[in-house]
This record gives C-alpha cells, structure tokens and sequence, in this order.
C-alpha cells in the first residue's frame, strides 16, 4: 500500500494491486506509487482483466478525520478512466454452442493480435446474446472491434447495438434486412462443394450422393445444390438425401441407414460437413456395407475429434477458418470499411474413407509412407514402381485399388499440399516454391495449380496468406 498526494495540504488516499507488483505511473496529475501492504483499503485501483479501468477517489473532496478514516456524511467522489497500461481488445463473440470451429477462428484473431500489441478475448454464446452485448462493450476498454461468430443461419446482432464500435460478421449468410454494407467474412460453399467433387472425382466411382444437415440451413443447401451441378456436368448420376422437417434423430437414422442400403457399389458419399459424416459412417455400419470398399466418404472441416476417432478415418475437406479470424482481426486494425472477403476451402485431408476397395498390401504401405517423405524431393511413378518387385502396370492397378487414386495422383496431390503450406503460411518467394516442392519447372506447378484451384499462385497467396 501506499500514499498518494494530490497537490499541497491534500488528504492521502492508499492504493492497492494484486500480488504487490511495485509499479509508478502518472495518472490525473497524481504520482501514484503502487507497493504491497497487508491491510485492505476502501479505495483501490480494480486491477483485473474483466475490468480494464481505475477507479480513484477525489482527495480534496473527503474530510478525514485524525486516523485517516473519513467521516461519515462525505461520501468519496469516484471517477473512471481508461487503464493507462490497456492494450487494445478484440472481442470475439461467439454464438455457436459448439465451440470446435471457433477455436480455430480465435488462433487466427490471436495471430494477428499478437503481431499488433494487442489482446483478443473470446465469448461464449450465453455471454454474445444480443440483449447482453452493451454491457459486456461497456466492461471493457479498449475495445479496438468485435468480431462476431455468425451461427448457422440465425439472425445475429445488428451493427446499431456496437455502437461506433467497428464489428465484422464471420461465417455470415448474405445479411438480413438493416445489414447493408457490414462488413463479412462469409465461407464460400459452392466453392467447398466444388473441391469435395474434385477430390472424390479422383477415384472414379460409378455414381455420387450427397447428405445435408437435419436443419434447413441455407449453406447446407448451397453446398447439396452445388455439388449436384458438379455431377451433371460431368454427365454422371448424384442422388440426395431427401430432407425432411421436423423429425427425430431416430427417425432420421433409420431413413438414412434405409437410404444407404439403396446405394449401389461404387458410390462416392458427400457428406456437408464431418458430423453429417459420422452419421453415414452409423448408417454405413447398420446397413452392413463397407467404407471404403463398396463406397467412399468425404466430410466437410476436417475436425480431428470426428474424422480420426471414426472407423474407418474419415476425409474432410479443411476449410481455413484459422485464416478467416486473421482476415477478420485485419478488417478492424485497418479499418472495418474494407471490403468483404469469403474464405474458401484450403485442401483435402485424406484418411482411409476415401481408399480404395483393394486390399492394402504391405508394400503399397510402404509406398504411401514413401510418396509422404520424398514427393517433394522429385519422386516419380516410375522411380517408386521400380523400388517394388512387380512390374510397372501391376504395382499401378495394385495402388489405385488399395489407395483409390495412381501414384502420380498422390504424389502431385502431397506437392501441391506442401506448395500451399509454403505459400500461406511463410514468406517464401513464388520463384522458389516449384524447387522446394518437386516440380522442376514453374509452368508446370501453375498449370495444376491453376487446374485444381482455378487461379494462379501469386493470386492464391493474396487471397489465402
């Protein structure tokens, strides 16, 4: 504890901080010495991180009488201001109960908040209900912007309750009325469907299927729309699993395992997103036909918790949600009046789901393995067919029976994973990446990159970095 003075003849107050840090500073005129005492004051600066200001009582407003104590009828005077040691704050409010998803998004605001000085702090989904957002705003400070987690499809808090706080909306439908001109962060579902069709394309099955979520959730339905305009284009057959309102899990269950059954050999299964793909997995099971062997599967976030835990592991489509809270977090540190950009998928994570229906020899293990290790020092078919006694042709029908794709597929497909890694996540230069990833010329890099994701990549970095 301490004593402070506030000009001449003023009456000392004590101010006191937690675990007796020795601290000086400058506040209000006032030269405050913060030291450890044992006793309790009445006044004290609130030092805590839910409560980011410092409450001091007015001195020369007090009459005290000889122990120090003041006496009754005069009240101390208290005024607020901003804790002068505060760094900026992002909020980020999250109304999705299931907090899986936003923990990824609040590494991205993280990120960025770090390389700034600043601190990010996050919020359940009882804490971001509307009705409760002005007190929380007025409990904080600094408040540099809140970034709020939209869920599913409900109508999340209008700008007018932040105030002049700037705010951007992650994983936002296209807004509702009196939203004009916020500022999203929205995920690219037709995009997501259109990588799932690429991926599963890859094995060649002899039709499609696609399962949305039990709810009536718009990016459900633009991603079961999307994809089957994908099939057709390719002039083939995608059954989808008929949505139906109101019913119970069991209910639904049942139908799906039904569904399921009905399927015929070879079907590629596009699940929405991996809880939709545990489900068939269930249904799968109940309607005793095989993944990977009679059909394949791949789901959507690539949530290691379900994909991993699952039998067999399930593919998944990784969607770049840690990006989209580094986006976010930049749109309130440069001004929340910058456009709106939507984050798209970043690649698929291949487990057994999406294998072949083949047998796994012990040495197409081994070439799996390999393919993971060398693809990026300039491994080719060839050289990896040859480390194997079989021939050429036969170690190739081998692999695309065990794995579902040839091993020129897997090799390019670890190559371009490693090229988007370098390309998102460092600052290595476009020049250097065809080397470092096992392509021996440039132009041979763009022209698959440009073929599985439609730009070049000095574009995909812009949009992805």
């Amino acid at each position: 504890m301490s004593t402070v003075g506030c000009g001449p003849g003023a009456a000392p107050y004590r101010v006191a901080t937690p675990g007796g840090n020795p601290l000086c500073a400058p506040i209000m005129g006032c030269a405050i010495t913060f030291c450890n005492f044992p006793e309790s004051p009445e006044k004290t600066v609130e030092w805590t991180r839910r409560r980011r200001f410092v409450s001091i009582g007015a001195a020369n407003d007090e009459k005290r009488d000889r122990t120090g104590k003041v006496v009754p009828g005069h009240p101390p005077v208290r005024t607020s201001s901003r804790d002068f040691m505060a760094k900026p704050l992002i909020l980020y409010l999250n109304t999705d109960r299931d907090a899986r998803i936003p923990q990824t998004t609040l590494a991205g605001i993280r990120r960025y908040a770090a390389a700034r000085g600043w601190e990010a702090e996050a919020f359940s989904s009882k804490e971001s209900r509307t009705e409760a957002i002005p007190a929380l705003l007025a409990s904080r400070a600094p408040v540099a912007g809140c970034i709020y987690e939209c869920c599913d499809d409900n109508i999340p808090a209008s700008p007018s309750v932040f105030g002049s706080i700037p705010v951007v909306y992650t994983h936002a439908v296209p807004p509702p009325c009196g939203f004009d001109g916020i500022v999203r962060i929205p995920t690219d579902n037709a995009a997501v469907a259109v990588a799932a069709f690429r991926e599963l394309s890859l094995g060649r099955p002899a039709a499609y299927a696609v399962v949305g979520v039990p709810e009536a959730f718009e990016w459900s339905f633009v991603r079961v729309k999307r994809f089957c305009e994908e099939v057709r284009k390719a002039k083939r057959h995608c059954a989808a699993f008929p949505w139906t309102d109101g019913e119970s899990p069991s209910e639904r269950a049942g139908r799906l395992t039904s569904w399921v059954a009905a399927l015929p050999r070879r079907t590629a299964v596009f699940a929405v997103n991996d809880l939709v793909a545990a489900e068939v997995v269930a249904a799968a099971r109940a309607a005793f036909r095989s993944i990977p062997h009679e059909l394949t599967l791949l789901g959507v976030d690539n949530l290691p918790e379900i994909c991993e835990a699952s039998t067999p592991a399930i593919s998944s489509i990784e969607i770049d949600y840690e990006r989209a809270g580094y986006v976010a977090a930049k749109r309130i540190g440069e001004g929340a009046a910058t456009p709106s950009s939507s984050i798209g998928p970043l690649m698929a994570v291949r487990r057994r789901s999406t294998g072949g229906r083949g047998r796994r020899e012990a040495f197409i293990l081994e070439a799996v393995e390999m393919i993971r290790r060398k693809a990026c020092d300039g491994l080719t078919a060839a050289a990896l067919a040859k480390r194997f006694p079989c021939s050429r042709n036969l170690f190739d029908l081998r692999f695309r029976e065990a794995v579902g794709r040839s091993a020129l597929d897997e090799i390019l497909h670890v190559r371009l994973e490693n090229a988007c890694t370098l390309l998102a996540k460092t600052d290595t230069p476009i020049s250097l990446i065809p080397g470092l990833c096992g392509f021996r010329t440039h132009t041979a890099i763009d022209r698959l990159f440009r073929s599985r994701f439609g730009m070049s990549m000095r574009d995909w970095r812009k949009n992805n970095a």
